[in-house]
């Protein structure tokens, strides 16, 4: 049997090589190695390898260090209790002292509108102007009506018409006069029988002819005062209407709506402007029944908006309604409150309260600087440890730096004064020394 020679294996490229990066040793696996070998020397190859990329991620530097954060240093002060005044809660929307729709009262075309939204007006201010040349026009005329009729009579000095100066009247009273004696002359030739039935006859029916003509004379005047009478009063419709052109502010107030612009046409009646009369502003109240005793004219009310947070706004009663409300049980009261600055508006949403009489009811007190704000409430942080609990409560009155408050409070708990913004709800806190510092003046914008 012959044997067959295999020649040699064939070479690869090159060499293999594995290769540890950490220790740089070579694996070079010959080509006569067998193949359990090769293998081998892969596997140690490749637990190297890992050990080695292993060895990076292992070193890897620590994260920086997180600052911890320090607990704010906050004052406290007591909750007290103090007997004040009985007082009712009132809420309510405060209304303009008047509202008026201001309206055209002669028509035409609008060219120009002086006032707007906001504008400040006082009595007999101008706020549109009509087109004037039709009511021009009709003046013109009316005008001339009077002076055709004031030029047939004559006026005395007192002002009134004098029949005997005026020309068709004096005419007419000469003739009849003149008239009434040819008859009385007649007459007597007449009956001293000079003259014959029909002279006297003739004589007489001139005398009364003149006479007549003489009273018609005089009707004329009056016909002629009676037309100047009208002709004053159409004169007086025309400059009315020509005024009219011009529509003006009915009182001291603010123009809050407007409803034209240059170029409409404005009828009879249409509205142009709403202006309303803000000072003094009212505040319909409604009052119980159970407190209309302890109602009187001129009783002191205080109201607070949202506009001015923290500021108390002085009114008094005004206005007391004759009988209660059937469905309510309650006495419609109006309050005024003084606007003179004009920090109020009408339509402003106004809590406040009435002072009543009686014994005085005890009241929760704490100092000003411990109200804090969430949202449209207000808050309060009380100390609970080295915590506080935040509080919702109802802001009251005012008086010597502090603020009454209704709300879970008691007598003798320790509220936060300062630095509130830093606080929430279950937050911990250390208690400082001393006075709290003074708050830092607003700067003006």
């Amino acid at each position: 049997m012959r044997r067959e020679s295999i020649g040699p294996l064939p070479r690869t490229s090159g060499p293999r090589k594995v290769i540890c990066e950490a220790t740089g040793r070579n694996f070079r696996p010959g080509a006569r190695r067998t193949g359990l070998t090769f293998v081998l020397a892969m596997v140690a190859a490749a637990t190297l390898g890992t050990g080695c990329k292993g060895g990076e991620s292992s070193t890897a530097k620590p994260d920086a260090t997180t600052p911890v954060k320090v607990k704010p240093s906050v004052h406290f002060a007591g909750v007290v209790v103090r007997p004040l005044p009985q007082t009712l809660d009132i809420s309510g929307t405060l209304a303009a002292d008047e509202t008026s729709a201001v309206a055209a009262q002669t028509s035409g075309i609008i060219v120009q509108v002086i006032a707007d939204v906001g504008t400040r007006v006082k009595k007999g201010d101008p706020l549109v102007i009509l087109d004037p040349k039709n009511a021009q026009f009709q003046a013109q005329a009316a005008q001339a009506a009077v002076s055709q009729a004031r030029a047939r009579l004559v006026f005395a000095d007192k002002g009134g018409v004098d029949l005997s100066q005026v020309p068709e009247v004096r005419a007419a009273k000469e003739n009849a006069d003149l008239a009434k004696a040819e008859a009385e002359r007649v007459k007597k030739l007449f009956e001293q029988g000079a003259l014959s039935q029909s002279s006297w006859d003739e004589a007489r029916t001139r005398a009364e002819s003149a006479a007549a003509q003489y009273d018609a004379a005089v009707a004329g005047v009056h016909a002629t005062t009676a037309s100047l009478s009208s002709a004053q009063a159409q004169a007086g419709l025309a400059s009315k209407a020509l005024s009219d052109t011009t529509v003006r502010a009915p009182f001291d107030g603010a123009v809050s709506e407007r409803q034209v612009s240059v170029g409409e046409f404005a009828g009879v009646g249409r509205t142009v402007m709403i202006v309303v009369k803000d000072n003094p502003l009212r505040l319909q109240i409604d009052v119980p029944e159970t407190g209309v005793s302890s109602i009187e004219m001129g009783k002191p009310v205080e109201v607070t908006v949202a506009a001015y947070p923290g500021q108390a706004f002085q009114g008094a009663i005004k206005r007391i309604g004759a009988s209660l409300k059937a469905a309510s049980r309650t006495l419609p009261v109006e309050a005024e409150f003084d606007n003179s600055d004009g920090k109020l508006r009408a339509g402003f949403f106004a809590q406040g309260r009435i002072t009543l009489g009686g014994n005085p009811s005890p009241a929760v007190l704490v100092p000003e600087g411990a109200i804090g704000s969430s949202g449209s409430s207000s808050r309060v942080f009380v100390r609970a440890g080295d915590r506080v609990t935040e509080r919702l409560v109802k802001v009251g009155r005012r008086l010597d730096g502090l603020v009454e408050v209704i709300g879970p409070l008691r007598e003798g708990e320790e509220v936060a004064v300062d630095k509130l913004n830093e606080l929430s709800d279950g937050a911990e806190v250390a208690a400082a020394g001393g006075a709290p510092e003074a708050p830092a003046p607003e700067k003006a914008p």
